[in-house]
């Protein structure tokens, strides 16, 4: 039996009869139009909670039940977003997209072959921010799941949470999880490929080095948006990950020894690579240990540096000695199956160098600009697009004289852009000195940004190992980027750097851009950036430059992920017609995309997972057709769409009742999912939920959790506007419009204003009136009278059921398009989406009993100057664990002492009045309060699950 039809034989909660509940009432909707189905259910709910009817733990069990559930399905469905059949059906694929490169068996053949995967044309990058909604043996328990292909009798048993605590050295072991599993992935389809092009080439085709695919991880290096990592951490886990990495080859060449033979040569080729890579990872760990030892007995930061930089003969930085051994191993052995698995590792070691993967660095264009204005020591320009002030950038690239570091400078500086230069400089002298890194610049807006880290770049010599790379998400980034990348190209100094490097790197995100804009807009603002890109390129005239285009965004619909496959997905954020744009004019390109967190690393949670996911990226890469799309040609009426959405978006925006909503509970309804410091947008009312002050991936979890992903789902009906039948025409033939309609579908099959009405309710001073004025809980009068009272002033409940009719409106032309064009919108809920309201219900419920507790809060003398006011609105908005703290200080519980009993010989006829009036405080308000804030950010993990990510 599934998870789902699982009832508690002591509950007294049935979800088959509550869904029947919701379904009823919806029937009734056309006859009672303000009626309100998940808010009907969220009162009963709570009427029968606070008289006794249900217990909490009877909505624990349901709201567990319910989150199994949700759970289940999601892990169901990620199997089919990966496209998983089976192992054999996934290399076989694979094997196939090779052969079709294999055509003839000539030297010309083998020279085409060689040529077209003489570079990765795809790229996978492992990212974090805080999107680890669930603990890594939930994510295992999905994958389980997943790997099964069906729900039918599948269970979870585990709490839908976060593990605790979430540090960065958590958030890197997990991202180092699914790069081990991706390693093994990588070298799978390596052997399909050696064996395919094999039988059309001969041994020759093992030596034809393959660059596949590239992956990285920014997981303990990225720095924008905060200040918690030091130099040190990022310097040892580069450490670690190389001794891992050699590790992990020094495992897979011993594997192969019982096929490779005992021949004398082989023997000792074999023993002399194993002793190279147990040399290697010796001379690491010790570089390691002195590293973790500064600060301790003496040991000093220059004792460290010494011990590093001793240069031992044994620390390798380069891999060539392994690959030429490797080789050498390949010849040897008569094996084809042996050639092949030897051939396979020095694949992958071309691929990764001496790290599990490559790795990115981070920065926000600010420290780069301040970093330059305290290096010069004067106050330099703002407009670093001034031509003067380019130029004389320029001049100082063109005559820099390279400096020398070292690691007492690194732990001197104190500019973080300079220091991430120092340290990259550092990594490649001890490290490893061939491996590219790219160092990303967030927010950058002005030509200016690039040509300084460039200078800082050849500053530290290390210009031709560092890969700057802008990134480009805001709309007004996104809008200017093609004029930026072309205002680089002018200049020789820029041009000079990408040659020489062979390539030109940008990054777009999908962050800030979907907040302002909306995801869909955003998605076309970055298919016009690859065209512009394309455009200048061409211009350009630079030969023989890859332009390599790194698609940052997030599992959710919310960051611009496709909820479709794998495959519909990569397409999404980097068309065919994209790579196109590139293709007919013998433009390079390649293009990463990023995998976010715990919810992108289930991807890649299993061998065979990753082995489809890679094998997938790796065919996304194919050479594109030309074939016509109405959505290219007819280029008046998609521009029009385009602008009438953006202009949609930004309206909504700055609706009044969207700031509302984002502030109403603000994150206060997550739990913590991330090791980034968060920081608070304002203590001040007025500051909760301003957009522009939110970062995107709480912004994107709380519309989530409000039940409306309005930022993907609005305006479509004002974005088509009169055209209607020529759109309709045109999504039906497009196959680019095609993906953009079934990301708002899907949205809306999830989305439900009714859940918006649900969330909005506790703050109506009118419904805790009506439930005073009917007498029918006069236990609790007080409370709601209080709780009326209270929110007479509170305007969250009017603006946001005034976004919710905003939003009704477009909905009512969304349903309608989507309909004409054959695209299932959710008009009527299914299964899944009444066990989302359901769940909205319940917590809606919880929170009402948050409320009523919070009505009878004791009045307390101001603690720490916090009033009893305060508190009251804290509580209002969630922020529980401070109420509940603040309230425990002022009310003390007494806490027994059993070794106490008795042992007064002097006795007393008085205890104070007030203590055990202190302990009803502590166990009818404060625990009860605790114990449903618990359940309800656990139920909001639960509401995750539908969407299919955090964020």
């Amino acid at each position: 039996m599934s998870s789902k039809n699982q009832t508690s034989g002591g509950s007294k909660l049935d979800e088959m009869s509550l869904r029947a509940e919701l379904k009823g009432l919806r029937a009734q909707i056309p006859d009672q139009p303000t009626l309100n189905p998940i808010v009907s259910v969220a009162f009963n709910l709570s009427r029968r909670l606070e008289n006794g009817e249900i217990s909490i733990d009877d909505i624990s069990e349901l709201s567990t039940r319910l989150m199994d559930s949700a759970c289940v399905h999601r892990a169901v469905l990620l199997k089919d977003q990966i496209g998983v059949d089976n192992e054999a059906a996934t290399r076989k694929e694979f094997s196939d997209f090779i052969k079709t490169y294999c055509a003839g068996k000539d030297d010309r053949a083998f020279d085409a072959f060689k040529s077209r995967f003489s570079r990765a044309r795809n790229g996978i990058v492992f990212t974090a921010h805080p999107t680890f909604g669930i603990s890594e043996a939930l994510s295992n328990r999905m994958a389980e799941i997943a790997v099964s292909g069906s729900a039918e009798g599948q269970t979870i048993g585990l709490p839908h949470r976060p593990d605790a605590p979430l540090t960065l050295e958590y958030e890197h072991a997990r991202a180092q999880s699914a790069v081990r599993n991706l390693r093994d992935a990588y070298c799978d389809i390596l052997s399909d490929f050696f064996h395919t092009a094999h039988e059309a080439f001969g041994d020759k085709a093992l030596y034809s080095n393959p660059q596949l695919a590239t992956f990285a991880s920014w997981v303990g290096y990225d720095l924008d948006g905060r200040t918690d990592i030091k130099w040190t951490f990022s310097f040892l886990l580069r450490l670690r990950e190389k001794i891992a990495a050699l590790s992990d080859i020094r495992e897979r060449v011993q594997a192969l020894r019982p096929q490779l033979g005992e021949e004398a040569e082989m023997v000792r080729l074999v023993r002399q690579i194993t002793g190279k890579l147990d040399l290697a990872v010796a001379a690491s760990e010790s570089h390691l240990k002195a590293l973790e030892a500064v600060g301790k007995n003496g040991f000093t930061l220059a004792h460290a540096a010494n011990v590093i930089t001793q240069g031992d003969g044994h620390n390798l930085t380069s891999t060539e000695p392994l690959l030429a051994l490797l080789e050498q191993i390949t010849q040897a052995t008569s094996s084809l199956e042996s050639k092949v698995a030897v051939a396979s590792i020095a694949g992958l070691l071309r691929a990764t160098g001496l790290g599990m993967s490559h790795i990115h660095v981070r920065v926000n264009a600010v420290q780069i600009n301040n970093a330059f204005r305290a290096f010069v020591h004067e106050s330099w320009t703002r407009d670093l697009t001034e031509r003067q002030a380019l130029a004389r950038i320029v001049e100082m690239i063109r005559t820099v004289k390279p400096e020398k570091v070292n690691f007492e400078t690194l732990d001197l500086e104190n500019a973080t852009a300079i220091r991430q230069f120092a340290l990259v400089s550092q990594i490649s002298k001890h490290i490893d000195s061939e491996t590219p890194i790219r160092y990303l610049i967030a927010e950058c807006e002005t030509p200016g940004t690039i040509l300084i880290a460039l200078y800082f770049a050849k500053l530290f010599g290390v210009s031709e190992i560092v890969d700057i790379s802008p990134l480009f998400e805001t709309p007004a980034a996104l809008e200017t980027g093609q004029r930026l990348v072309e205002r680089l190209l002018a200049e020789e100094a820029y041009r000079d750097y990408v040659t020489k490097r062979g390539r030109l790197a940008v990054q777009t995100g999908y962050s800030d851009a979907g907040r302002f804009i909306g995801q869909i807009a955003a998605g076309l603002a970055h298919e016009r950036l690859h065209h512009g890109l394309a455009e200048v390129v061409r211009k350009s005239g630079i030969k023989n430059v890859e332009t390599l285009i790194f698609s940052t965004h997030g599992e959710s619909m919310g960051r611009g992920a496709h909820p479709g496959t794998l495959r519909r997905r990569l397409r999404y954020v980097f068309p065919g017609e994209s790579r196109w744009r590139f293709f007919r004019d013998g433009l390079p390109v390649k293009h990463e995309t990023s995998f976010q967190g715990g919810d992108g690393y289930l991807y890649f949670a299993n061998r065979a997972f990753a082995q489809r996911a890679l094998a997938t990226i790796i065919m996304s890469g194919k050479d594109p057709g030309s074939g016509e799309d109405p959505f290219y040609t007819d280029t008046n009426l998609a521009l029009d769409f385009q602008i009438r959405l953006r202009d949609y978006q930004q309206e909504l925006f700055a609706h009044p009742g969207y700031r509302a909503l984002l502030g109403a509970f603000g994150a206060n309804l997550l739990f913590k999912t991330g090791s980034r410091p968060v920081k608070r947008q304002g203590d001040h009312h007025s500051d909760r939920g301003d957009p522009a002050r939110m970062r995107a991936i709480p912004n994107n979890a709380i519309l989530q959790q409000f039940g409306y992903v309005a930022n993907v789902v609005a305006g479509l009906g004002s974005a088509v506007g009169s055209e209607r039948e020529r759109f309709v025409e045109m999504a039906k033939k497009s196959s680019r419009l095609r993906p953009l309609i079934e990301m708002i579908a899907r949205g809306k099959r999830l989305s439900s204003l009714n859940a918006v009405g649900v969330n909005a309710i506790v703050f109506d001073a009118g419904f805790w009136a009506q439930r005073a004025s009917w007498a029918r809980e006069a236990h609790l009068d007080g409370a709601f009278k209080f709780l009326a009272e209270r929110l007479l002033d509170d305007d969250r409940a009017q603006k946001i059921n005034g976004l919710a009719h905003y939003l009704r409106l477009d909905a009512i032309e969304l349903h309608g398009i989507l309909e004409e064009i054959g695209v299932e919108g959710g008009k009527i809920p299914d299964d899944h989406r009444m066990e989302l309201d359901l769940l909205q219900a319940i917590r809606a419920a919880l929170i009402m009993r948050i409320f009523i507790l919070t009505a009878q809060l004791p009045r307390f003398t101001p603690t720490n100057e916090v009033t009893h006011e305060e508190i009251i609105g804290k509580a209002l908005s969630l922020e529980i664990p401070e109420v509940v703290s603040v309230v425990r200080q002022a009310f003390p519980r007494r806490v027994d002492d059993p070794h106490d009993d008795g042992q007064f010989t002097e006795k007393a006829s008085y205890l104070p009045k007030g203590i055990d009036d202190y302990g009803r405080i502590e166990t009818e308000i404060l625990e009860p309060m605790e114990r449903a804030y618990e359940l309800v950010r656990e139920i909001g993990t639960g509401i995750s699950h539908h969407w299919g990510a955090f964020g």
